[in-house]
């Protein structure tokens, strides 16, 4: 922990700043190990501390490491410790302090200013963000977990799939054995017949029926680390387009997969799998980015995005995710989650990928 509290502090000369305040939970807990629901980190060029309430006293005991520990009794921000951060900078003069501008909301940066006078307060991008895009051995081999749990949970709800049973049941199923060993990352999507035209379905109580295309995007959580994957299967004998969409949607994630190694700009990876489906004269119908990060969150950086300007780098982990969804029929997602490394990738996802008729 202290190693990226270090790397943040090198951050902050970089950036012109002699401190910040760190507002969200993930990159609390990335910096220190903190995994409660209330917290906030100050961090200067040569100090840090992590503040919590009395209800977390007995917790941050154990859990949190490489920075000062601190109970306020109050609100972290209609309260906060102005004269402890005034000793922490040496009693600087109109010192820059940062503020995550995506993390802390309008009402806290308010009641900040009130009570910094003479502070300039810097709203700034996510700083710990960009520090979390390279994982570590001990980040990636929670994830290669959170992984395994969310295939064997899928392989168990392949079991259960037959005419009548409702998306919310398949659903609650997998949810059920990722609370096992983690938790959900997000809300499990199974998304049947023609509610697979939705990229982001809700489970709800559609029962399957004979011909579905069911699509499933599902992740687990393990020790604070995402997993996220996609796989479409069918009901019975597959309606003739969505088997054409099918390996169509297929194909563009292999030539993605193909095209990536560190130093290829995002947005190629992303152009790589659009243009297949153009050809096969389905662009139209894949209207999202290929992919994005994965880690503590599971939308993290770097972006597979046709507006992207990062450029893939080794300890990146991203997802390839290329998907047709035709109004009222149906859709085809597939996706896998991938590790760049300084040769190649390395495909964390096992789950088969040829066309499964149950």
């Amino acid at each position: 922990m202290k190693k990226r509290i270090a790397q943040l502090q090198e951050q902050l000369v970089r950036e012109r700043l002699d401190g910040i305040i760190i507002s969200g939970l993930n990159n609390i807990r990335y910096l220190c190990g903190y995994t409660g629901s209330n917290g906030m980190m100050v961090v200067t060029r040569r100090a840090a501390v992590f503040y919590t309430d009395f209800r977390y006293q007995e917790q941050i005991k154990t859990e949190v490491r490489g920075c000062d520990k601190k109970i306020l009794e109050r609100d972290l921000y209609s309260s906060f410790p102005v004269a402890e951060l005034r000793r922490m900078l040496g009693g600087k003069r109109t010192p820059r302090l940062g503020v995550e501008e995506g993390n802390l909301s309008l009402a806290r940066f308010r009641m900040l200013r009130r009570q910094l006078k003479g502070f300039r307060l810097i709203p700034v991008r996510d700083l710990v963000l960009e520090l979390r895009r390279r994982k570590s051995r001990s980040e990636l081999a929670r994830m290669q977990r959170a992984q395994e749990i969310t295939e064997q949970a899928f392989n168990r709800a392949l079991r259960l799939v037959k005419p009548g049973i409702t998306e919310q049941d398949l659903a609650l199923e997998i949810e059920f054995y990722f609370r096992r060993f983690g938790e959900p990352a997000f809300p499990s999507i199974v998304a049947s017949g023609e509610n697979g035209a939705k990229p982001h379905a809700r489970a709800g109580v559609r029962r399957l029926k004979k011909g579905d295309a069911i699509t499933f995007d599902i992740g687990c959580r393990y020790q604070g680390y995402c997993a996220d994957m996609t796989r479409t299967v069918f009901l019975g004998r597959p309606d003739p387009e969505l088997r054409r969409v099918y390996e169509a949607v297929l194909q563009a994630q292999q030539e993605a997969l193909g095209a990536m190694k560190a130093g290829v700009p995002c947005k190629f990876v992303d152009l790589v799998a659009r243009e297949y489906l153009n050809q096969q004269g389905l662009g139209q119908f894949f209207g999202h980015s290929l992919g994005h990060g994965v880690g503590l969150e599971v939308h993290e950086q770097p972006a597979l995005a046709r507006t992207s300007r990062q450029v893939l780098e080794p300890g990146d982990v991203v997802t390839v995710e290329p998907g047709v969804y035709l109004p009222g029929k149906g859709g085809v997602r597939i996706e896998d989650m991938v590790l760049v490394t300084s040769t190649g990738i390395r495909n964390f996802t096992k789950a088969d990928k040829e066309l499964l008729i149950i």
